[in-house]
């Protein structure tokens, strides 16, 4: 049995793995990550939202992670 990375995944799956694992980091401190359309103009690639934050537009998942170390420095990290 051989372990899989992300270079045994088609390149569009590499995206969507990496989303769905933010999506889920976000889940577990009650946030929301939401895939946005950048072809909407002035859209951002992606949102943060949360009840009692509001919405956040991210440029990046790269971002996204950002964001997330920062709620966690707030101490919204649930723990």
């Amino acid at each position: 049995m051989s372990a899989a990375n992300d270079l045994d995944t088609a390149t569009a799956q590499r995206e969507r793995k990496a989303f769905l694992n933010m999506a889920a980091r976000f889940a577990m401190l009650g946030q929301v990550l939401i895939k946005g359309d950048p072809s909407i103009d002035g859209q951002a690639p992606y949102f943060a939202a949360s009840r009692g934050r509001g919405t956040q537009p991210l440029a990046s998942l790269e971002a996204a992670d950002g964001y997330l170390v920062a709620l966690l420095g707030a101490g919204d990290g649930g723990g």
